[in-house]
């Protein structure tokens, strides 16, 4: 018997992680989109794969450094693209950087399971407890602003994704945020986190 005040949300699986391991420059711009703002949470870049080995890795920066000219044109498409979504929810618009430094618009998909819990570190906000009250439709764009820690100086923060296949007997695997099984995360002036 569910109460009357329970509102059910229902999180569906179509979110398949299109970013896998390249040696080619991704930028992905975060942001929460209420159904009518977007708000900013930062952009992450991908760096080149390090992997050693057996050991495939997945590495992003937060935040990304950018020319100023490249994160203004980054910031006002992504903000477009992630506002023409339909519903409201985290969400990620992903480029390719080209040789020119110009950010080609790729796509807009659902924030990944991994890049919330590396952005909820980064950012001290509790991402999840965000998108819940968003989708119970309690969410104050106030109450985000409050939790932002206005005014914050973000160190450099390495997230470094591990894929250890041949630990576990898989051949032919592919490295996507959806298999991620461990990460570590480095912050400038401050130890490591796993």
């Amino acid at each position: 018997m569910v109460s009357p005040t329970t509102k059910v949300v229902v999180i569906e699986a179509t979110q398949i992680p299109k970013n896998v391991v390249s040696s080619i420059p991704t930028l992905e711009f975060n942001g929460l989109f209420d159904g009518q703002v977007v708000y900013q949470l930062g952009v992450i870049g991908e760096l080149k794969d390090q992997g050693v080995g057996k050991y495939q890795t997945l590495a992003k920066r937060y935040p990304s450094h950018l020319e100023s000219d490249l994160a203004t044109k980054v910031t006002a498409t992504s903000e477009r693209a992630i506002s023409q979504q339909d519903t409201p929810g985290l969400y990620q618009a992903l480029y390719q950087v080209d040789g020119d430094a110009e950010g080609v618009h790729e796509d807009v998909s659902p924030l990944t399971a991994p890049d919330i819990a590396f952005m909820t570190k980064v950012l001290g906000m509790n991402l999840t407890a965000i998108w819940v009250r968003l989708m119970i439709g309690r969410f104050s764009g106030q109450a985000l602003v409050k939790a932002s820690h206005e005014g914050t100086t973000y160190h450099d923060a390495i997230y470094q994704a591990h894929f250890p296949y041949a630990d576990y007997h898989l051949t032919n695997q592919k490295s996507a945020p959806a298999t991620v099984i461990g990460a570590q995360i480095e912050r400038a002036n401050k130890g490591s986190e796993q």
